[in-house]
């Protein structure tokens, strides 16, 4: 009997372990400290779900494989749980107390109290900090889901619909938002120089056109263009952006009138008077000059044989060229001296007395080879005093038998 006794209290404890063993969720909820939150309230009958028997350091890892966005967010470093260290490594029990009911709730959130510069990766800064919780947090329940683009929450208000894209505070600010920043137009394909820095935006993009924007002048400039197209679409080849009216043409690279001299303080319209594409400025001198020549035309059009464009008066025509030599006192001798017309259309002689007729003392008398006896390095005669009378002391000393008289 004892025996038998023995037999039914071995089989007794071995049906209750097994028992226990499979009745394991009514022990664990037989020693629950409380009933759960509201979010976990399915949960009341699965301790397991969250629990691991005799294993705790394990259950924020149970946390996380339901919570999956929670753990997206401390595997990538972002948003609330994955920014701040604590929030990250911290157990979850440690913010999170479960077993207080259902009027418990999980997060202990005080909305004055909350600070959003220690305890959010979203510092509220400008209008922000005066902006009611319930602005942003629209109808949410999760805040870590609560988006941080200003187009999230300032679509409605965006004047440029969506056309700049959702990235506002590169030009905006939170201190207003009518307050624009200056925008850093040297990061785009055209930056801005000059007085197009101090232009309006607007003044560019009519319509709040941002994209697929000409950079050439004439899109901007064309009402402004003087020369009516006729110079072509490409301004900057004269125009600088720093002054609309300071002219940087390279006349160096016009191979047929690089700029010399007097003509680079010409102005342009000196030069081309008309618009240069339709009416091109002339290479000869004539084509400017015309009205100047004292000449009228009668030395032909080349001006340049004896001016230079350094000034307009002669300095480089070479009678050592010609058949009279300029030597003695002739090389002193202004030009209109020996050619007081011009002289394609008047010839002066070689000859000395075609030019010195009226200063011939001897009024022709020896004749009109005056180099007989003058020369052009000096007009006296070597040796011979300089006479009182025009004939007299000459014919005395040169010709004493000739017995010629007054």
């Amino acid at each position: 009997m004892r025996r038998l006794s023995r037999l039914l209290l071995v089989v007794a404890l071995v049906l209750l372990g097994v028992g226990a063993l499979r009745a394991e969720t009514v022990i664990e909820r037989l020693v629950s400290p409380g009933p759960l939150s509201p979010a976990h309230a399915r949960l009341e009958t699965r301790c397991n779900t969250c629990h691991l028997s005799f294993h705790r350091q394990a259950q924020p890892s149970q946390c996380l494989t339901c919570h999956t966005g929670i753990a997206r967010d401390r595997a990538t470093h972002t948003r609330f749980h994955g920014s701040l260290t604590a929030a990250r490594t911290d157990a979850c029990r440690d913010c999170h107390v479960e077993h207080q009911g259902t009027a418990h709730p999980l997060a202990q959130l005080d909305r004055k109290a909350f600070n959003h510069d220690t305890e959010s990766v979203y510092r509220l800064t400008g209008d922000h900090v005066r902006t009611p919780c319930a602005a942003c947090h629209v109808g949410m329940t999760r805040f870590r889901e609560t988006p941080r683009a200003c187009a999230a929450c300032h679509a409605k208000q965006d004047v440029h619909r969506g056309r700049l894209g959702p990235q506002c505070q590169s030009c905006h600010t939170t201190a207003r938002w009518k307050d624009v920043l200056p925008f850093d137009h040297d990061r785009t394909r055209y930056p801005l120089t000059g007085a197009h820095r101090t232009t309006p935006c607007l003044g560019c993009h009519v319509g709040e056109q941002w994209h697929g924007v000409s950079t050439a002048c004439v899109s901007c400039h064309l009402r402004k263009d003087v020369h009516r197209g006729a110079d072509g679409p490409r301004c900057a080849d004269c125009h600088l952006t720093t002054n609309w009216r300071a002219i940087v043409f390279d006349h160096e690279r016009v191979a047929a009138f690089p700029l010399r001299g007097a003509h680079r303080t010409v102005d342009c319209v000196g030069c081309h008077a008309l618009t240069v594409r339709p009416a091109k400025a002339p290479v000869a001198c004539v084509g400017c000059h015309l009205r100047e020549d004292v000449h009228r035309g009668a030395d032909g059009p080349k001006c340049e044989s004896c001016h230079s464009q350094a000034t307009w008066k002669v300095e480089k025509f070479d009678h050592a060229k010609t058949v009279f030599p300029l030597v003695g006192y002739h090389v002193r001798v202004t030009c209109v001296g020996c050619h007081p017309q011009s002289v394609d259309k008047v010839k002066v002689g070689t000859h000395c007395i075609d030019c010195h007729l009226k200063d011939d003392v001897h009024h022709n008398a020896l004749g009109p080879v005056c180099e007989r006896c003058h020369k052009a390095t000096g007009f006296r005669i070597p040796g011979v005093p300089r006479l009182q009378t025009p004939w007299r002391g000459v014919m005395e000393r040169d010709f004493p038998r000739s017995g010629l008289k007054d």
